[in-house]
């Protein structure tokens, strides 16, 4: 496997990590009765949109 396909096999990874613990934390702190502006929910969020970034970033560099 090259450098490069791991590398890119990797960020993947990690930005499906991200993303899954955005919407983990987002449940937890929703299913206890946090709101919109509790910390769990902008972290959730901030979660999401890194790992979503990532990933949109990701799909638009040439290959």
């Amino acid at each position: 496997m090259s450098g490069e396909r791991f590398y890119r096999g990797a960020v993947l990874a990690f930005s499906l990590a991200f993303v899954a613990i955005g919407l983990v934390v987002l449940a937890v702190t929703l299913a206890n009765g946090g709101g919109p502006a509790s910390l769990g929910f902008l972290m959730g969020i901030a979660f999401l949109l890194v790992g979503a970034g990532r990933l949109w970033l990701g799909s638009r560099v040439e290959r």
